[in-house]
């Protein structure tokens, strides 16, 4: 069938991957050396600060603990449609690389499909999608954005995908919904975690 090759990937691959907790070690890490340096300081000191200097130097540790633990920054609405328009454009030029920047190292991306489901990180995911370009002509891609929620420098959406093409010369499409993460870093948006429902016409 024209759309055995993500069955089988989903049954081979059905396992849960195991979210990894590097990040949460860092900001453990960098949370011991915030609360060190503060306490070095009022002990350099040898007396309390007033007011004012109190919020100073909270505001001064809090910048020095966002270098340590993230390079992320805020993330607006019009963020995620930027993200969106710029999937768009790689997914339907078929561009692996572009489509690789807009996606986290450590990303989750959680596909189900008639009761299976799979997790997959960044690798696997742009594996996937290589290997179902490979065997298809006339690939389209679309993407829609709905109910964004954004909170500090993460934002989250309902993302709806619809993907067309040609195999073994009978049409396809796939529509996926998601519950997506997302978050900026540096100048761009990228994919932390996906939680997917496939379904295949």
């Amino acid at each position: 069938m024209a759309y055995s090759f993500i069955d089988k990937y989903i049954e081979y691959k059905g396992w849960f991957m195991k979210y990894s907790t590097r990040s949460v070690l860092k900001k453990v890490v960098a949370a011991s050396m915030l609360t060190a340096a503060i306490r070095s300081v009022i002990q350099f000191t040898g007396k309390s600060f007033g007011k004012g200097a109190s919020i100073g130097l909270f505001i001064g540790m809090i910048g020095v603990q966002s270098l340590i633990t993230t390079n992320a920054y805020a993330i607006s609405e019009q963020d995620v449609s930027r993200y969106a328009s710029s999937m768009s454009s790689a997914a339907n030029a078929q561009n692996i690389a572009q489509i690789s920047r807009l996606i986290a190292d450590d990303a989750i991306i959680s596909l189900s499909r008639g009761g299976k489901t799979t997790s997959l990180d960044k690798e696997g995911y742009l594996q996937l999608l290589q290997k179902s370009w490979a065997k298809s002509s006339g690939y389209r891609y679309r993407i829609n954005v709905a109910d964004v929620v954004v909170t500090g420098d993460q934002a989250r959406a309902q993302i709806v995908t619809t993907e067309n093409w040609t195999q073994d010369g009978r049409p396809v499409t796939i529509n996926t919904a998601s519950r997506a993460t997302f978050s900026q870093v540096g100048n761009h948006v990228v994919l932390l975690r996906s939680v997917s429902q496939v379904t295949v016409d």
